[in-house]
């Protein structure tokens, strides 16, 4: 899996779905996924109990060693991609999996005819396939809509867009302190 001593990307179509990472034994079912994003952004815990938790989350008691446990957890989360540097970091957050939650499970069904509730899907499998939902779905018009640049409209028009796109959008509850550590977090 290395080439001149650098980690190869994950490839979906190539490689089988990981079961670990290092020989650890990782649980790698989307809700697992889901739950490990949620842990990370729960601003009722500290820093340290978000990551700790996600890291449990993952391994559950075959917690590896810290520093092989978080690059494992950051590799988890990107899908086995290494992080991009040709690629713009930050931004505003499109979707949230609490909020859209059933944006999501409708998006999914409308897109594949999968009932996510019913499903088995590894993480890897389930974000490939939310990255690829079809484009008139209602995760992907909620996530137009967040993106619309309202900053060249006018009056009426532009009090719309910025209306439903309050309606569309949970309000942030992040102070500027904790979004830099969550974004240094996944920028390793």
């Amino acid at each position: 899996m290395t080439h001149s001593g650098q980690v190869q990307p994950f490839n979906i179509l190539l490689d089988p779905l990981p079961d670990s990472y290092e020989g650890y034994l990782i649980r790698t079912d989307y809700r697992i996924g889901i739950q490990i994003s949620l842990c990370l952004q729960d601003m009722d815990l500290t820093q340290n109990e978000r990551v700790s938790e996600a890291l449990w989350l993952l391994y559950g008691n075959g917690v590896p060693p810290f520093g092989t446990a978080l690059e494992g957890l950051s590799w988890f989360l990107s899908c086995g991609q290494p992080k991009r540097d040709d690629v713009p970091s930050g931004g505003p957050q499109r979707f949230w999996f609490d909020y859209d939650h059933a944006r999501i499970a409708a998006s999914f069904y409308k897109t594949y005819g999968v009932k996510l509730h019913r499903e088995r899907l590894h993480w890897f499998e389930f974000m490939a396939m939310l990255d690829s939902l079809d484009e008139d779905s209602s995760l992907s018009n909620a996530i137009q809509l967040r993106g619309t640049d309202t900053s060249q409209m006018k009056g009426k028009q532009r009090a719309q867009f910025e209306r439903a796109k309050r309606l569309m959008t949970p309000p942030v509850r992040y102070t500027e302190e904790e979004e830099a550590a969550i974004e240094a977090f996944f920028n390793q």
